[in-house]
């Protein structure tokens, strides 16, 4: 397994104009990750032709490409929308020649029926699991929002859509606030985990920093190698905290961790 850090940690200092894409994944490289996650954050598309050449200049790993969907959306018409802004990060995927895509079910919001919720979800991944399958990317749709990163919701919705090219990012943190373990988890899910947010959660219920809170990173890294998962654990802050003090920790708990998983 590698380190990485997803952007997402860092957008406070995206947002407000303080970093670069560019700029995050030399910090990353410097903080010592292998990868980045990267999305969302882009400004122009000559910052995306620099973002790739910095890439491939510190020898930075891409782990996932990271786009933000919801299906769970009441008209046919919004959820071909949110397909279509799918299969557009499939392309954006590929133009930085990344091997997978990080996608959302959706949210389930008030009035909506939950059965014809994961209808929805299920009907929409099938349809692009089987178009990013065709582009050679892999869909690594995501355990997020409460009713979506319930365990059996991710279970049944994988076992539902059947197909090899839809698998899961599996973020720690969120199983937890949706009220399920992520060790029973990783039992459960570990054959389809294509990569990892490595999110903690202390015991007030508030992120943290991997290595500061109750989650058992241990357990988990050793039940993810044992199902045989060799891609990146990748550091999620949503603290208030520094993130580049924080993401900086977790990249140190993990680097640890991992030398002792593999003694």
């Amino acid at each position: 397994m590698k380190l990485s850090v997803t952007i997402y940690s860092l957008r406070d200092y995206l947002l407000s104009g303080r970093l670069t894409v560019p700029r995050f994944i030399e910090v990353a490289h410097r903080l010592g990750a292998d990868a980045v996650d990267l999305g969302y954050y882009w400004r122009s598309r000559e910052e995306r032709v620099e973002a790739k050449r910095k890439l491939q200049e510190l020898g930075v790993e891409l782990a996932i490409y990271i786009t933000s969907n919801d299906f769970v959306k009441p008209s046919l018409e919004e959820r071909r929308g949110e397909i279509d802004r799918v299969k557009a990060a499939v392309a954006e995927a590929k133009s930085f020649d990344a091997a997978r895509l990080r996608v959302f079910a959706g949210d389930l919001k008030l009035g909506i029926d939950a059965a014809e919720a994961e209808k929805w979800v299920i009907e929409a991944l099938r349809e692009v699991s089987d178009y990013a399958a065709s582009e050679g990317v892999v869909l690594a749709v995501e355990n997020h929002g409460r009713h979506f990163s319930r365990i059996d919701v991710v279970e049944r919705i994988l076992k539902e859509v059947g197909s090899r090219n839809l698998r899961v990012t599996f973020d720690t943190g969120n199983f937890v606030f949706a009220g399920d373990s992520p060790v029973e988890a990783v039992e459960r899910l570990g054959a389809w985990v294509e990569h990892v947010h490595a999110k903690d959660v202390d015991v007030w219920g508030r992120p943290c920093a991997p290595g500061e809170g109750c989650i058992d990173f241990e357990a988990i890294v050793r039940r993810l190698k044992s199902a045989g998962y060799r891609n990146y654990l990748s550091v999620e802050y949503e603290g208030r905290r520094d993130p580049f003090l924080a993401v900086g920790l977790g990249l140190g708990y993990l680097r640890g961790l991992l030398a002792v998983v593999n003694l």
